[in-house]
């Protein structure tokens, strides 16, 4: 690939990275605040504490209630913090990959002047 061309993928890349950023915050964006994933599948907190806790009743059930939603907090982050991942990553493996290889490309073909 011609070190003319490289530029161009670079902005065809920026560009495709905000399309992706766009889509999957729209995506993601609904379920962002109170989803967690139980055995693969999605699920809110609240449900996640009935499933747990909905055959205790009296103490038991208060202890219960309560570690359930200790349990789905933090879940809930673990899940908040895989779909900024994802919904970040094309940006972040242009700052990881492009950016250096820009910097090294730089240095190395820079003009030299003679003197």
């Amino acid at each position: 690939m011609p070190a003319s061309a490289i530029p161009h993928v670079s902005r065809y890349f920026l560009l495709l990275a905000v399309a992706w950023l766009l889509v999957m915050t729209w995506r993601i964006y609904p379920q962002f605040k109170d989803a967690v994933r139980v055995e693969g599948q999605l699920s809110t907190v609240d449900d996640y504490v009935d499933d747990t806790c909905h055959q205790r009743v009296g103490p038991a059930a208060e202890t219960c209630i309560a570690e359930s939603r200790e349990t789905a907090r933090h879940m809930l982050r673990r899940e908040q913090g895989k779909s900024i991942l994802l919904i970040e990553a094309p940006i972040l493996a242009y700052l990881i990959f492009y950016v250096p290889f820009a910097f090294w490309r730089d240095r190395h073909h820079a003009p030299q002047s003679g003197g």
